[in-house]
């Protein structure tokens, strides 16, 4: 009898533990949980070489600019999305004429996966992301497969050694602070955009996206936990597209999770779909 008491007892002290967690720590958890920008993407300024020697293409970094893909096309990929009654939405980069940067909508947004440590739910609930992001841009996005590259603090938008001659395919990665020290317990995501500018026009090219797996493993377990991951990826994709936060709670891209914001607003999907309506670019 007093084994089979002690059993009782344990029994029911779990399960009040994990009322508790359920009913106290996850309302905790949604309010300490941020969503910040990726420091790590910086803007680029197109420069030919000081001495000329570079010939006709100008370079970054020593590297020669891509030349247009050969799978870019003179119209867009896919047909321009309706931005709706619209709602708060905010770009990170703006021309002068207040334009929003914005990706090429004629080419597609080509983005890789370091998939090492990655559960395979989480990788999911990316393309799941991807997906929901595309639909509402309006900009083709195409899986080049898994990469072996992490992420950085200062991402070099042309790899030719590990991407070729092109531009660096947007980088989704699954790491922790002690591989990017902006990652720390309150941060779920980093997300950003790589700008370059020539001949005064700027444009976006590549960007990144982090997934803090120190936060987001344990939603893999919580109740709604992976619908918030996904949604997580959602807004730092967003960021990827040039989106900026918000002060509106109902939207995704505002800087705080929770579990009760997983759909896109009406500010979310018109900042989306401005994001799409970029120009065709025929110089690289």
């Amino acid at each position: 009898m007093p084994r089979v008491a002690r059993t009782l007892l344990t029994l029911a002290v779990f399960v009040v533990v994990a009322t508790l967690l359920v009913t106290v720590g996850l309302p905790q958890l949604r309010q300490v949980l941020h969503l910040d920008q990726q420091a790590s993407m910086e803007p680029f300024v197109w420069r030919p070489d000081a001495d000329g020697a570079g010939g006709p293409r100008p370079r970054i970094d020593g590297v020669p600019i891509p030349p247009v893909p050969e799978d870019a096309r003179p119209e867009r990929l896919l047909p321009a999305v309706d931005p709706g009654p619209g709602g708060a939405h905010a770009f990170e980069h703006v021309a002068d004429d207040g334009a929003p940067v914005r990706h090429d909508p004629c080419r597609p947004l080509h983005y890789v996966v370091r998939t090492e440590g990655m559960p395979a739910a989480v990788l999911a609930e990316i393309r799941d992301a991807v997906e929901r992001v595309e639909e509402a841009s309006g900009l083709r996005f195409e899986e080049d497969g898994a990469t072996r590259e992490g992420p950085s603090e200062r991402r070099r938008p042309i790899q030719p050694d590990r991407y070729g001659d092109r531009w660096a395919p947007l980088l989704i990665a699954w790491a922790g602070g002690d591989e990017l020290a902006a990652l720390d317990r309150d941060v779920a995501g980093l997300g950003g955009a790589t700008m370059v500018t020539v001949g005064g026009e700027s444009r976006l090219v590549t960007g990144a996206v982090t997934l803090n797996e120190d936060v987001l493993e344990r939603w893999l377990y919580a109740p709604g936990g992976r619908d918030y991951i996904e949604t997580v990826a959602v807004h730092e994709l967003g960021h990827a597209l040039g989106l900026e936060h918000v002060d509106d709670p109902t939207q995704v891209m505002y800087p705080e999770g929770s579990l009760d914001v997983r759909e896109l607003g009406d500010g979310d999907r018109q900042g989306l779909a401005l994001a799409g309506r970029g120009e065709c670019r025929t110089d690289t």
